[in-house]
């Protein structure tokens, strides 16, 4: 699978918004954030080292009132396709 990270940081006492374009990970960082999904009735209190899921297309809103900025990564995994050669090759080699 391959992986890609983006790191973010929320800075103090303002608010970062964004559409989900894979399903992803967010991970807290050093200090906690304060997390809105578009909806669900409810808001979030993240700590540090909180992981949160998120679906594909899913809006959120992320802020933090702490003194500096806080940083959160967002990671979302995509399986590679896999074409017939690199699917019956191994197979090839071990009947040999």
């Amino acid at each position: 699978m391959e992986r890609t990270v983006w790191y973010v940081d929320v800075q103090s006492r303002q608010t970062v918004t964004w559409r989900v374009s894979r399903d992803a990970e967010l991970r807290v960082g050093d200090a906690s954030v304060w997390l809105t999904r578009h909806g669900d009735g409810y808001d979030y209190w993240l700590k540090p080292g909180d992981i949160v899921r998120f679906v594909r297309g899913e809006r959120v809103w992320i802020s933090s009132d702490s003194e500096h900025a806080v940083e959160v990564s967002l990671t979302s995994y995509r399986a590679l396709k896999r074409g017939l050669f690199t699917r019956y090759w191994p197979r090839i080699l071990n009947a040999i």
